[in-house]
């Protein structure tokens, strides 16, 4: 899906109560990680804020990025109904701007099948970290491309491998890497289930 077409889904995206039930579980998965109040966060991929700002009580501060105006506006609707503060929201896109915040936390869900520089977008991540920061990676596991069926504009991955990220994780400079599935995903348009999984790390 290009950038415009997520800004014409925006209004509605959280509409899929499918959607809606894998981000909280992404969010709950992350939230087993060791968060505190001290925690300088940042979301790539942000969407409408499922994720992050689900997560956001629990740190310091969030930066929620994504490359889509429009989902970017749902979000700040979000943030002033809420009356959230500690939450700010950017558009960039992390492989061709001068993005130079460090954080002690970066985590991205269901956004790296969009990316099809995968290994560049790591090493970004593994950059913008500090020393002992975790980042934390949810997507789907290897399919046929049955998941986005037709409509795979934008799709540059049918999923990961998790073990091969990993891999690419070690190479970026990560250590305590770690991979669960944490949901499946019952499409029963296509009788299919896709499995998610969460893949997180730590910077030396």
């Amino acid at each position: 899906m290009s950038t415009r077409k997520f800004d014409q889904a925006a209004a509605g995206w959280d509409g899929k109560s499918r959607r809606v039930e894998v981000a909280s579980k992404i969010s709950a998965a992350i939230a087993n990680l060791p968060l505190h109040k001290k925690i300088n966060g940042m979301e790539y991929g942000c969407g409408t804020g499922l994720v992050g700002l689900a997560l956001a009580p629990t740190l310091g501060h969030l930066t929620v990025i994504d490359t889509s105006q429009g989902m970017l506006d749902v979000v700040r609707e979000k943030i002033e109904s809420q009356n959230i503060s500690n939450v700010t929201a950017q558009c960039c896109d992390l492989l061709r701007d001068n993005y130079t915040q460090k954080h002690d936390l970066i985590f991205s869900a269901m956004t790296l099948h969009h990316i099809k520089d995968t290994q560049g977008l790591l090493q970004r991540f593994t950059a913008l970290l500090n020393p002992g920061g975790y980042l934390a990676l949810a997507d789907l596991v290897t399919e046929d491309g049955s998941f986005h069926g037709p409509d795979a504009e934008g799709i540059m991955h049918h999923g990961f491998d998790p073990h091969k990220l990993a891999d690419l994780l070690t190479d970026s400079g990560m250590t305590d890497i770690k991979s669960e599935i944490i949901h499946s995903i019952d499409k029963e348009e296509n009788n299919k289930e896709y499995p998610v999984f969460l893949l997180t790390g730590r910077k030396a």
